[in-house]
């Protein structure tokens, strides 16, 4: 093939295949086999190459040919072949040459054989051709041109080092940007001063507004390439301007803005001059800037900004140019931005709002248009429909004895008034007026023009929310008759149960009736089709409509009450006034059995114990329902019901637990407080004298289980007190209902404190550490309690474990002995007896360091007299606040000497100081109200 059409198969291929040049020479053969001759070329061969190796093949040649002569003189191929050679190099380099430089397409020679002119009848299968095939596999072709693969390849590596390119710039151009954010955020948490935090707040408002336009789709390209972080850090710096504004610019304008509506609700509107007036019409704005701050999604940031810079105040030390730009730049961006973040919104005063509300309508001299003609309509009642008391509410009975109310329902808020007047009046004011609205004075959600339709319905809503109001505020001023004595408080039950003669039965089946106003009613044919379908088994065809809500305007507020008063299928669960009442007249009959009986005192504590106890009975039953029934009514009709359910049980009760708690007192004097009058009176801790108190006496009454006060509670007072943690607590099922005595609770959970921990291993038994804290002038310093001995002689100080009190019984006390620097004396500070411990650390000044570990230091001043601080009457023994020495030192305790105490559980030790002149209350239960007596009974 010619060189042109190697090339033309080559630039079609796509694909240079490796070529070898044979040259075919007419040297004889011979039988033996023809050697390979030929050489390889190599890569990029040149002229010199071409002919160097041409010359070493001939001398090859040469040799190889003279020595197969030698062998075989038949054999000659080799010899003339370099004969042949020899005249033919100089041609050969010249074609070969020619060949690979030619300008029509060079062809990529791999190398050049030879081989001799085939003869006839020989074999064409010679190992040159093998020899072809190999060199081809070491050196393939390669591609030329634009071939498909070099195209794509080119294309994928150059895409693959754009793109890393851009990720490199983009995530500079990213982690420069996350720098200047947090720097900008660490500058404004730094700062101190009012001036810096406001210059940093416009700082990080510069941050926001450079990546605000940039979240989401519109960030640069250089920032992108999969790294880019805009959008969270738009959102990390949202939070410190958040805090930081509120601070710094929400917090000041809103205290002024509600200075303002503070005076504009205070302005008595009569009178007022054209400045006044003015003044207040400004008001308006400032109402509806506050409403706009609380309300964001009202905001107007063309109004809001003006009216933020006017309002705003700061106390930073900066000039009045400074402030004007700071306010201007500041609030500019936070009106713009106020909307969008409803989280920043502030709460509002509403009793504010509304004063000022109506300062403003009334110096404008024309209320709002719905409010104008909410009130035409009420005032259109005039005397039509009479108010409502309780004497109306409950026909047919007589109250009095019972419950008794001070308020009164206007008439205009009455089921009557509303079906008589109000439902038709509120609908002809709708159909020819045309409201339009300020949502500022109005406090709704108004549009600027309200259509007919949906101005009754604001009407409507509000006279239902007045005429809610008005019957929540009579029935929770409702108050329960006393009934000191146990006949009185059976007759009071007996009234209230009677279904003839009940005023609250009355009263509840009112207050039902007045809350079904505006409710739907079926009209009378409408029952009339329904019973007839029910009776023919009939459905009614085609798709029927959806009845209206028959609980009606009023469901939300008495719905509670048309439960309770339900009956049959609309009955609401277990809660019921019916039930209510039978378990009312089951209390009863059980009081009247113990009023009858010829042992009334000692069935009715009979009764009060099982309560006391825990143990089921009339009494705590009545009393858990009756407030499930208070609760299922909320905290809307709370007053109603305490009153008229809670109430009267309780105060049933509390004539059969007098009898009971008089005797409990009495049970608890007896037993437990004159004991330990007996085992304490006049020792100390409890007295300052010089008698100490038995400490196994002590635990006998402290032990937490099993003790003498542990066990007369749990025994006596488990129904209505129970044990919280280390605290005695009213119990929320029985215990509320009683007046315990404040110092008996506090005494008692005093007492558990300490016996829980000074016994918690069962003997008394405090483990605490002490180390002596170094002082100028002391030299050495020898603690000894209980026969344990502490020795500190300016070496290095360490913690040592100690225990008081201590196993050995031979030397109980206390003493603390030192020696000073100059008068190199040994001087002692001793107190013996099982209370030395807590008798010196009386007379220490204490400091809490921690919660476990307290600096314990003895100062005196012997040159002085020494007057003894008046001593807490009751310390709190788990108080982590300094306390003063109880008791003046030693007089020749010159220098401080100090220690530390390390505890394991509770203040250790210290807590024994709390003993100081304790005395435990004699009455459990104070006595009923007599305000004049004396606290006295105490041991």
């Amino acid at each position: 093939m010619s060189r042109t059409g190697l090339s033309r198969v080559a630039e079609y291929l796509r694909w240079s295949a490796p070529v070898f040049a044979l040259e075919v020479t007419q040297a004889p053969i011979s039988n033996a086999p023809i050697p390979v001759v030929g050489f390889d070329l190599g890569a990029n061969p040149n002229t010199a190459v071409i002919e160097a190796v041409l010359s070493d093949l001939h001398q090859t040649l040469a040799r190889r040919g003279t020595a197969q002569l030698i062998a075989d003189h038949t054999d000659r191929y080799m010899a003339t072949l370099s004969q042949q050679l020899d005249k033919r190099i100089n041609g050969l380099v010249e074609w070969v040459t020619g060949l690979m430089n030619s300008r029509s397409g060079a062809i990529p020679l791999a190398g050049i054989v030879f081989s001799p002119y085939p003869q006839p009848g020989t074999t064409t299968n010679l190992p040159l051709w093998q020899h072809i095939a190999d060199s081809a596999r070491r050196h393939p072709g390669r591609r030329v041109g634009f071939h498909p693969v070099t195209v794509f390849s080119t294309i994928v590596l150059g895409a693959i080092g754009l793109w890393t390119a851009g990720m490199l710039l983009s995530g500079y151009q990213n982690a420069r940007n996350i720098h200047t954010a947090q720097r900008a955020v660490d500058a404004s948490a730094a700062e101190l001063s009012a001036a810096g935090q406001l210059r940093s707040l416009v700082s990080l408002q510069h941050q926001i507004a450079r990546y605000e336009p940039r979240a989401g789709h519109r960030a640069p390209l250089s920032t992108r390439f999969g790294l880019n972080r805009d959008d969270a850090l738009l959102a990390a710096l949202w939070k410190p301007y958040a805090a930081a504004s509120r601070e710094l610019l929400v917090g000041p304008i809103q205290q002024d803005l509600e200075d303002v509506l503070v005076d504009l609700a205070q302005m008595p509107v009569d009178g007022l001059d054209a400045q006044g007036s003015q003044w207040a019409l400004d008001g308006h704005q400032t109402l509806k800037t506050y409403l706009m701050l609380a309300n964001p999604e009202r905001a107007e940031p063309d109004f809001l900004a003006p009216q933020l810079v006017r309002h705003w105040q700061t106390e930073a030390r900066i000039t009045p140019g400074e402030r004007d730009d700071l306010a201007d730049r500041l609030l500019t961006f936070h009106a713009a931005r106020v909307k969008a973040h409803p989280d920043w919104r502030i709460e509002a005063r509403p009793e504010l709002v509304a004063g000022a509300r109506r300062t403003v309508l009334a110096v404008i001299g024309q209320r709002n248009a719905q409010d104008t003609i909410y009130r035409q309509v009420i005032d259109g009642i005039g005397n039509k429909y009479p108010d409502q008391t309780l004497v109306s509410l409950t026909p047919g009975t007589d109250a009095r004895g019972l419950i008794r109310a001070n308020a009164l329902v206007p008439g205009a808020y009455t089921r009557q008034a509303y079906d008589g007047h109000v439902a038709e009046a509120i609908a002809q004011a709708a159909k020819r007026t045309e409201v339009a609205s300020d949502w500022v004075l109005s406090g709704g959600n108004a549009q600027q023009s309200a259509s007919p339709k949906n101005l009754q319905a604001t009407l409507t809503a509000r006279y239902f929310a007045d005429y809610a109001e008005q019957w929540q505020r009579f029935m929770n001023s409702l108050q329960w008759e006393p009934a000191p004595t146990l006949p009185g408080a059976i007759d009071q039950l007996k009234l209230m149960a009677d279904a003839r003669q009940s005023p609250v039965i009355a009263l509840m089946k009112s207050l039902d009736y007045q809350g079904g106003a505006g409710a739907h009613r079926d009209s009378l044919s409408d029952t009339l089709v329904a019973k007839a379908q029910d009776m023919l088994g009939k459905k009614a065809t085609g798709p029927q409509a959806v009845k209206p809500d028959t609980a009606g305007p009023l469901g939300p507020t008495f719905g509670p009450i048309q439960r309770l008063m339900a009956v049959g299928e609309g009955a609401g669960g277990d809660m019921s006034l019916q039930r209510f009442l039978d378990r009312a007249t089951a209390l009863r009959l059980r009081l009247q059995q113990v009023s009858h009986s010829p042992d009334a005192d000692a069935q009715a504590r009979q009764m009060a114990q099982a309560l006391f106890q825990g143990k089921g009975s009339e009494l705590a039953d009545t009393q858990a329902y009756a407030q499930l029934i208070a609760a299922s009514l909320g905290a809307e009709w709370a007053g109603m019901g305490e009153a008229l359910f809670v109430r009267p049980i309780a105060q049933a009760t509390q004539t059969v637990l007098q009898p009971a708690q008089a005797s409990l007192n009495a049970a608890w004097r007896d037993s437990i407080a004159m004991a330990w009058g007996r085992a304490f009176a006049g020792r100390y801790p409890f007295a300052d004298t010089a008698n100490d108190a038995s400490l196994p006496e002590l635990a006998r009454f402290l032990r937490p289980q099993g003790g003498l006060i542990h066990g007369f509670l749990t025994a006596q007072l488990a129904g209505v007190l129970e044990l919280q943690g280390d605290a005695w607590q009213p119990a929320a099922s029985g215990g509320h209902a009683l007046a315990f005595d404040p110092a008996f609770l506090a005494a008692i959970n005093r007492l558990q404190r300490i016996g829980t921990r000074l016994l918690t291993q069962g003997e008394p038994r405090y483990q605490f550490e002490m180390k002596p804290v170094p002082t100028p002038g002391l030299t050495d310093t020898l603690l000894t309690l209980d026969g344990q001995t502490l020795h500190y002689y300016n070496q290095r100080e360490h913690w040592q474990a100690m225990t008081w009190p201590a196993n050995n019984l031979e030397s109980p006390g206390t003493r603390l002995q030192w020696q000073t620097e100059t008068a190199a004396t040994n001087k002692h500070y001793e107190f013996t007896g099982r209370w030395g411990l807590v008798r010196m650390l009386e007379r220490a000044s204490i400091e809490p360091i921690d919660s476990a570990t307290f600096q314990l230091t003895w100062q005196g001043q012997p040159d002085s007299p020494v007057v003894a601080p008046a001593p807490d009457p009751a310390p709190d023994p788990d108080s982590l606040t300094p306390r003063a020495a109880m008791q003046p030192p030693a007089r020749d305790v010159t220098y401080p000497i100090r220690y530390q105490l390390r505890t394991e559980l509770g203040h250790g030790p210290l807590e024994l100081l709390s003993l100081r002149d304790f005395v435990l209350p004699s009455r459990i239960f104070l006595d009923k109200p007599q305000p004049s007596t004396t606290k006295g009974n105490d041991v």
